[in-house]
């Protein structure tokens, strides 16, 4: 028995002593592809920063961030959860069919947008549409394991809807969604969304753009939409909700975006800092070499950038949109010659508000395009005036 305790001990320190090692031997990361964010680094020892506390709260930080083997821990662990037959992990169901979903509880904050945007339309002189996307919670619910504590998004939906200001046309595109994935008949090519990661697919967002013309009355080319290559740019990837729930059984996703043969188009950066300089028409496939391939759609996420296209109209429009707008707006691109992009997580103080913009720019038509997570909890349409 003596000898059973001592092996256990001396595996136990050899398992602390052994992370600790090869914590000093290997060099800090900076960053993680897994969670998508910078991780932290050694904090700066100073007598103000021990005293006010700091330095304890960075150093419990630095030793987290920068535990040997992170990843493939958390990883593990999250296997195991699923061993055990556990349904939730960090924000995220495991559902169906090989589905990540995310958890949604409706927030207060949805009315505050609300009431945002309303003030913003009595500014503007211009038409207003906004489409509000339910995202695969909503769409793939019946997915969702039993006893499950969501709240309802398609509930957050018409209260949304109720508060609008009239002047603000308005569109959710669930039937539309949920038909389009009951009508595909191989879901691994074609999903309305990603399986590990929130946003939608190609497939999504251009059943999203149908809904948007036929809501704004606008024709499209079919030819032109029938002609869009989706395999051009084909990547594997694993998402954001992969990164929260990230397991060794767990199916790629298939990343695509519609690449156009024939169309001319470009992207006009407000800010030269933020321009990706590595974009190829509207993409910048550079992305497709790291993990945050949906980033391959104009390189990401930025605070105002225009896209012209030859058309061969003199449409200008505004898209005030998240990230789920990204995926739609090589569609539009066939539809309207220059398409104005703000994005409000971004454009905070600049010389023109958004109201500005509209009356300088000349646009004729503003878009709000957000999922109804997003509107759900972001609190950057303060700066939207």
């Amino acid at each position: 028995m003596r000898i059973k305790q001592q092996v256990i001990t001396f595996i136990f320190l050899a398992f602390i002593f052994g992370f600790a090692i090869v914590g000093l031997v290997m060099k800090d990361r900076e960053f993680s592809d897994m969670e998508n964010r910078t991780l932290a680094q050694s904090p700066e020892v100073s007598t103000e920063n021990i005293l006010n506390g700091d330095f304890q709260s960075q150093l419990e930080s630095y030793m987290s961030d920068q535990l040997p083997l992170r990843d493939k821990l958390y990883s593990m662990k999250v296997d195991i959860e699923r061993l055990m037959l556990r349904s939730y992990q960090n924000g995220v169901y495991f559902a169906d069919d090989g589905y990540l979903i995310q958890e949604y509880k409706e927030s207060p904050q949805t009315l505050r947008n609300v009431q945002y945007v309303n003030d913003f339309a009595k500014k503007v002189d211009v038409p207003m549409t906004f489409m509000l996307v339910p995202t695969a919670t909503a769409v793939h619910s019946d997915k969702l394991p039993a006893g499950c504590l969501n709240d309802d998004q398609m509930e957050t939906v018409k209260k949304v809807q109720s508060q609008l200001d009239e002047k603000i046309d308005f569109i959710c595109p669930y039937e539309q969604l949920k038909s389009a994935f009951n009508g595909v008949e191989n879901d691994d090519v074609s999903p309305v969304f990603y399986r590990t990661d929130h946003h939608w697919t190609a497939w999504g967002a251009e059943n999203g753009f149908y809904a948007l013309m036929k809501e704004l009355g606008k024709e499209y080319d079919s030819k032109i939409i029938g002609n869009l290559d989706y395999h051009t740019i084909n990547a594997e990837f694993y998402g954001t909700l992969y990164s929260k729930a990230p397991s060794a059984v767990q199916k790629a996703d298939r990343f695509m975006a519609p690449t156009h043969n024939g169309g001319v188009y470009s992207v006009e950066f407000a800010k030269e800092q933020e321009d990706p300089h590595t974009l190829v028409g509207m993409y910048d496939l550079t992305k497709l070499e790291t993990k945050d391939k949906y980033a391959t759609l104009f390189g990401g996420n930025y605070s105002r950038f225009t896209i012209h296209s030859d058309v061969g109209n003199d449409e200008h429009i505004l898209v005030i949109k998240d990230s789920y707008a990204n995926a739609m707006l090589p569609y539009l691109a066939t539809v309207y010659s220059t398409i104005d992009v703000v994005d409000m997580r971004y454009y905070h103080m600049e010389e023109k508000t958004v109201s500005e913009l509209v009356k300088s720019e000349g646009i004729s038509q503003v878009i709000l395009l957000y999922n109804v997570d997003f509107f759900n909890s972001d609190n950057n349409f303060l700066w939207l005036d």
